[in-house]
């Protein structure tokens, strides 16, 4: 496993798992919140923000669905569906990830497990994407993973002002 480091996340790429960790300065239950709540899971949950998300559906709960659509630049609209397998407040969420068609990695089926442990200065937190199973889908998610977290720093850091 290679571990690269890109921005303030540690992040590691192997066969079909992506792990990514950060550190942030926000009490868990702040950082469990922008999970639960589809409003926040809007402003931070894409690769980068010029990309759109929508959340069509939103069942906050183990055995809850969600899907979104993401309007991607060039007019692209890729949809994600999945359920959330455990939302353990506020330190562990399990959900099920899956691309529809007609994008490429359509049909894959991974799975991402969130750790949020406090820190000194607030919290880690810890996404273990797995189950990546095509070519390409690791390095894919890995660099969307850290756009997201950018943004969920940017996000944290205003609802810290607020």
């Amino acid at each position: 496993m290679a571990i690269l480091y890109v921005g303030a996340a540690d992040m590691a790429v192997e066969a079909s798992v992506v792990d990514v960790r950060r550190q942030l300065n926000a009490a868990p239950g702040m950082v469990f919140g922008t999970f639960a709540d589809p409003l926040l899971v809007s402003r931070w949950l894409k690769p980068s923000a010029d990309v759109r998300l929508v959340v069509l559906a939103f069942d906050f709960r183990a055995g809850g669905a969600y899907r979104f659509a993401y309007d991607v630049p060039g007019g692209q609209i890729m949809h994600v569906n999945g359920t959330f397998r455990a939302t353990e407040q506020p330190s562990h969420l399990v959900f099920s990830w899956n691309i529809e068609a007609p994008d490429e990695h359509a049909g894959v089926q991974s799975e991402v497990q969130v750790s949020i442990t406090p820190h000194e200065t607030g919290c880690e937190l810890h996404i273990r994407h797995i189950n990546l199973s095509r070519p390409g889908a690791p390095e894919r998610h890995a660099e969307g993973w850290k756009g997201a977290l950018d943004n969920l720093a940017i996000l944290l850091s205003k609802e810290k002002e607020a």
